[in-house]
């Protein structure tokens, strides 16, 4: 009889850790999964909101972020699940046509040699500060992105590029998380673009761990342009192109600013410089596997106003340096 007791209890035991392993368990992970991606998401717009604070302000110099690398586990029943943090700083290995480069011509001066694997910014003024000729602004981006590989809750990207936060997931769902700080408006007749202009540069680093790592912002220049026109043409051209791995979120959030803008259709076009085929609204995959890059292009005419903070940051990760 002891010996039927035993085993009595024993399947009673089984029975009850069974149903803790596949019921309370899954809940339990999903629970700290889902904590782990809210925190990092807070930790991204808390890093852009360092960098934007610096540009804008003129400072701090330098200003850390912690990013939580590993969500809470189950003591000896689950690991917990591992993020990685990457700071890729120049992503056109190819560099861009600049004159005298072999093969620049007039229409792709200015633009990435191969746009197809090139993630970067370029933003033209066609009438600079005091009416100078046209300013150009050109950068092959930085990219601070974690992978959240969750094993329970859905699997997360955070991605951050050109000022902007994008939240993505498998299967090309994306979306602009946390706006960089673009605005076309329109009023009493007068058109104004304010946006901001950041090149991100530094080590590339890659960091797997448990608990959490610090990334740090340098501030290293910062300077405001602005440009109103010349007084024999008051208004001028502005275009914003961006060759990036998620153009379903940019193309979106381009579009929304515009239907808010207050401009009529016929003062801007999404036309690509070089193809001059319209990139929105866009109409391909989201999800680019391979790191294939869609040139998203917006050309707002008649401007009158623009103002632009162009800065610079370095990006470094760990203890000691800051």
């Amino acid at each position: 009889m002891a010996v039927i007791g035993t085993l009595l209890a024993l399947l009673v035991f089984f029975a009850l850790f069974g149903i803790f392993l596949t019921q309370y368990v899954p809940i339990w992970m999903t629970d700290n999964e889902a904590a782990f991606t809210s925190a990092a998401g807070t930790s991204f717009l808390e890093f852009k909101s360092a960098v934007d604070t610096q540009y804008t302000l003129g400072g701090p110099p330098v200003l850390g972020t912690p990013f939580t690398l590993s969500s809470q586990g189950i003591p000896l029943i689950a690991q917990p699940t591992q993020g990685s943090l990457t700071f890729l700083p120049s992503t056109c290995p190819q560099g861009f046509y600049l004159k005298g480069t072999p093969g620049a011509t007039a229409a792709n001066y200015g633009q990435p040699v191969d746009p197809g694997y090139c993630i970067f910014e370029n933003q033209t003024i066609s009438i600079g500060p005091g009416g100078s000729s046209a300013l150009s602004l050109r950068d092959s981006s930085g990219v601070l992105e974690m992978l959240l590989p969750n094993r329970y809750y859905s699997s997360e990207l955070f991605y951050y590029e050109d000022d902007g936060v994008i939240q993505a997931q498998s299967q090309g769902y994306q979306i602009m998380a946390f706006s960089p700080p673009f605005n076309v408006t329109s009023f009493a007749g007068n058109t104004t673009v304010t946006t901001s202009f950041l090149e991100q540069f530094g080590n590339a680093t890659t960091v797997i761990a448990q608990g959490s790592q610090s990334v740090y912002s340098h501030l290293r220049f910062s300077q405001l342009i602005t440009s109103n026109g010349r007084p024999t043409a008051p208004s001028f051209v502005y275009s914003y192109e961006i060759g990036t791995q998620y153009p379903c979120a940019w193309s979106q959030f381009l579009r929304a600013q515009m239907n808010v803008s207050g401009l009529p259709a016929t003062q801007y076009n999404w036309t690509n410089p070089v193809t001059h085929a319209a990139t929105v609204p866009y109409t391909g995959s989201c999800y680019n596997p391979t790191g294939v890059t869609t040139v998203i292009a917006l050309n707002v005419k008649t401007v009158n106003y623009a103002t632009i903070f162009y800065a610079g940051v370095e990006v470094t990760m760990g203890v000691g340096s800051a």
